[in-house]
């Protein structure tokens, strides 16, 4: 999956990530810090996946099957 982002072509793996990376990749022009608030926050929205939610809280690495549903959830990075 690609992505056009100011004359470049980003592409977008579907594979497994630590939080903080895929945090900063919904955020990139955030501190690693600031992108893993913002990220957090952007996951609590979807109240009707707390089960979901629950499984990841405090994961520092997200499976393949868990980004694919954060994916889902938010869109592509």
């Amino acid at each position: 999956m690609q992505k056009k982002t100011n004359n470049a072509t980003t592409h977008f793996e579907l594979k497994s990530y630590s939080r903080k990376e895929l945090a900063q990749m919904y955020f990139p022009d955030s501190s690693a810090d600031n992108a893993a608030q913002n990220f957090r926050r952007w996951l609590n929205l979807h109240t009707n996946h707390q089960q979901f939610l629950k499984s990841i809280h405090r994961r520092r690495y997200l499976l393949k099957s868990e980004v694919s549903m954060i994916v889902e959830l938010l869109g592509e990075p």
